[in-house]
This record gives structure tokens, sequence and C-alpha cells, in this order.
């Protein structure tokens, strides 16, 4: 049995290393002129690593932790302690550090303690913003999946100001490259429990080097060793079906070519394109068209001084970035000397049309703002990155839309991280999740076995068992009728 792949990204990689492990035939197309889509990095022309965009890992990515540890590249992980810092106007800074306590009391702590420096808004505002940022604690899944329909600002509005949203606004938008008004609540939900899990959850890790780099060839060395075969250069040009089949795909400049199965990895708008007009007459493929982009760039900067010694993660509201870190200081081993500030800019619907220089311009008068000694530094180099940007955005409504792996052609399958999972609204775990389920879906389809790779995330915290409606029903009863008894008896 021979399956074509089209795309060569985290998600059309690791399907194909799945396959070849089912001791399926494997031949992967890639468009572009190296592999690793979105998660890549590559060398410019003075050797500097430039990154796609600034990823990190996060310990409840489990799926993508174990394809880490199976290709052997786990240790390639740089995890950091688990604070994130604020840089505000005039060079402020306030820190959300996540103690290690039972959760949700890290949480609680750690935006207590942030609130002390953080003076932007009002600590009551933030306070009571909290509660339907942590709702998803204290909410049943089908209440959660009903919350897809309305943004994450208009959940926060119902029950407080959304200026106690400005803390979480820059981490929404370098999650999703989506503001809290455009983003399902849902989304940010799934989310934020998550972090609530554990104060391990809320660690954050970094590639130890290039993104690309630590990953992207170790999966071509296993999949060749397999016997798969991987081409650059190949872009898929027309999909064809006959009978409810596809029959092949056509790349390049008109090469046929042909298989028993067929995986497309590549983006929902690049699938929209090369399908057949038939296929859009099956709501499943008009799904597709529900999908818009989420745009994004990522500045690099590179200073001939130190501008902070902090190594964690960075946020700022009101500013053309959101997330950043300084890499000098997160891998000194390989960008030495002073600060190079790695920088998302996002959401980018309004700056994208901007040309880099202006950009530039915008950003280093904030950098200036928010950290007052780089008035002082020179700016050696700098780079506007546009390459491989973007996602899906995760509006309201969206999550209705994102198609199942199997499709309506009995031997097409869909895999890539806007497909359908309950892992997050999308990014590298969700792409490793979807690789795994279209794994499974064809060795039960095709060979008649069934194998598990998914795993689930499960938090093991003893007090976040309370945290189920009908645990905390119950006990909120419980201290109501208590009240009842103790004022009975008083009045006797």
């Amino acid at each position: 049995m021979k399956a074509m792949i089209m795309g060569g990204g985290m998600g059309g990689l690791a399907t194909a290393i799945n396959l070849l492990d089912l001791g399926i035939d494997v031949s992967l197309v890639e468009a572009d002129e190296m592999f690793g889509g979105r998660a890549s990095s590559w060398l410019d022309e003075d050797g500097d690593m430039i990154d796609n965009a600034l990823h990190v890992f996060f310990p409840y990515y489990v799926n993508l932790l174990n394809f880490f540890r199976k290709m052997g590249i786990y240790e390639n992980i740089t995890w950091k302690n688990t604070e994130f810092y604020y840089a505000l106007p005039g060079g402020k800074q306030a820190v959300l550090r996540f103690r290690d306590l039972p959760a949700p009391l890290h949480a609680a702590f750690a935006f207590a303690g942030m609130l002390k420096d953080y003076k932007e808004i009002p600590a009551w505002k933030v306070i009571i913003a909290g509660f339907p940022l942590a709702s998803g604690l204290f909410l049943t899944k089908e209440q959660i999946d009903k919350l897809d329909q309305i943004s994450m600002a208009t959940w926060v509005y119902r029950w407080a100001s959304l200026d106690g949203l400005r803390p979480m606004e820059p981490g929404i938008n370098g999650l999703t490259f989506t503001p809290s008004y455009a983003v399902s609540a849902k989304v940010m939900l799934n989310w934020g429990m998550k972090v609530m899990g554990s104060a391990e959850n809320a660690r954050v890790g970094f590639a130890n080097g290039g993104l690309g780099e630590i990953w992207v060839d170790n999966c071509l060395d296993y999949i060749k060793e397999k016997g798969g075969q991987v081409a650059l250069g190949k872009a898929v040009t027309a999909i064809n079906v006959e009978g409810g089949k596809i029959k092949n795909i056509v790349v390049g400049d008109g090469e046929v070519m042909e298989a028993d199965l067929y995986i497309s990895a590549i983006s929902p708008y690049s699938l929209r394109r090369v399908l057949p007009d038939e296929s859009f007459g099956l709501e499943y493929f008009r799904d597709l068209w529900h999908f818009q982009y989420a745009p994004s760039l990522s500045l690099q900067v590179w200073f001939d001084r130190k501008l902070t010694d902090v190594d964690v993660t960075f946020f700022s509201s009101d500013c053309i970035f959101n997330t950043y870190a300084d890499l000098s200081n997160v891998l000194p081993h390989i960008f030495k000397g002073g600060t190079m500030f790695e920088m998302v800019l996002s959401p980018a619907d309004h700056v994208q049309g901007l040309p880099d220089q202006v950009i530039f311009d915008i950003a280093i008068e904030q950098i200036k703002d928010r950290f007052p000694i780089a008035r002082e530094a020179v700016v050696k180099k700098w780079k506007v990155v546009r390459e491989r940007q973007g996602v899906y955005r995760p509006a309201p409504g969206m999550e209705a839309h994102r198609p199942f792996q199997r499709s309506p052609y009995a031997n097409f399958y869909l895999t890539g991280d806007y497909t359908k999972t309950h892992v997050s609204s999308g990014g590298m775990e969700a792409a490793i999740w979807n690789a795994n389920k279209v794994a499974e879906l064809i060795a039960a389809d095709k060979m008649g076995t069934t194998i598990s790779l998914n795993k689930e995330f499960e938090p093991n915290e003893p007090l976040m068992k309370l945290m189920s409606p009908r645990v905390l029903g119950g006990g909120l009863l419980a201290v109501i009728c208590l009240a009842l008894l103790r004022k009975l008896f008083k009045r006797r």
C-alpha cells in the first residue's frame, strides 16, 4: 500500500513517520524550498539563525513531547522558570511568577504577585475579569463547547470590565494571532484550563537552537531510513477525483503522481484551490471556505549591549509586538553579546502591508519606551520575517467547521493543525495530535488494526478534582444548608 502525503510541515512529516511505522510505503511532496512549515528556521547571509516565529513549548503538549522523545530530540528543549515578565511603559516591569503550589492556588498567587507591580489597570478590575477567564474550571464540557459561539471578550464582558482583560491580551494575541474580541471563548478557556492544571504546566520551553534545526533533519533521516521518499519544490496544482476517490494528483509543471492513499497536510487555503469543482458539492469540502487567515510577522533585533537579563517570555500591551524574548539570555551559546529580541507581531492585519522599515521604526520607539537603556544602545541588525507566518483564525463558530480527518472520498484523509481536535485551536500540539489521528484511522479503515497513538492530558492535582461542577455545586449546597441550620439553632 502506498500513501502520498501533500505537505512537509510538522503535520506532514509526523504523518509520514506514523504511516511508515505501519508498514505503508510513503512519498511526500513539499512546495517550499525547505521542510518544517511554520516550525522552521534557517541561517541568513551573515550566518545568523532566523526563526520564522517565536515558538515555545508547554508541558501539556503531551503528544508533541512524546513525538520528540520518540525521535530522540526531546533534549533539544530548554525549559525555563515558570514566570512571565510584563515590560511596561517607562521601563517598569511586573512578573507573573507561578509558585510550586497545588493548582489552582499557583495561579491565584501568581496573579496576586503580578498585580503588586502592574499598575496599568486597577487591580480590582483584573481580579473580577479573572473569574470568567478561569471559568473553564467550573463548567462542563458541553457548556464550554457552547461558548464557541461567542468571543472571549464577549464572555468576559458579561461579568466584568474589558479593562481587566488587558494583562491577558498579549498572551491571547501571541497564542492565536487574534484579538480577544475575535477569538472563540471556548478556545481560550481550553488554553486557560491547561495553565490552571498545575504550576508545571505554565512552564515555557524554548528550542535549543533554530526550531527547524532541532527536529526536521531527524525526521527526514527517519523517513529515508524507513524507505520513504521526500521531495521539495513540488507544489500540488490539482487533485483529480474519479468515482468517489482520488485518482491522482498533479504537481509542478504537470507531473502526475498516483498512490493508494492520499493525505493532505497542506493548509485549507491551499487545499481548496486545488480541489476540483465537484468536491464543493459536498458540505465537508465547502467548510474549507470558512477558514480565514490570522496573519502574523516576526521581528528580530540585534543590539550592541544587554537590555535585560531576563531569560523567559516578555509580554507588552499597546505595542506592535506582544510576546517576545531576549534570545541572548535564553540561548547565550548561540546569540552571543548584546540583546537579540525575537518578537511576535500579531494580530498583524493592520501591520502586514507596511514596509519593513516602517515596522521597525514603530517597534524601536516602543522598545525604547519599555527598555530605556535601549535609547543608548546601537542596533547592529534587524529583520522583519514574513515567511511561513500565520495560522487559521479561531473565530467564534469555527470549531464546527474544522474537518474530521476522514474525508468523504474513500482514499483521502486530511491532517494539519486546523483539522478537528479538542487539544487546542492550532499549533504544534494540534499538528501532532492530528497526525496521530490520521494514522489511527488509516490503520482501522485500511488495515483492520486498532492502534492508539494519542495521549490525553490529565491534570494530576488533588484540588483540581474539586473543580467539577457537581462537586462544587454539592459543596456550595452543603455550605448553604449548614448556614441555614446554624441560623435555625441560633433562633432556638
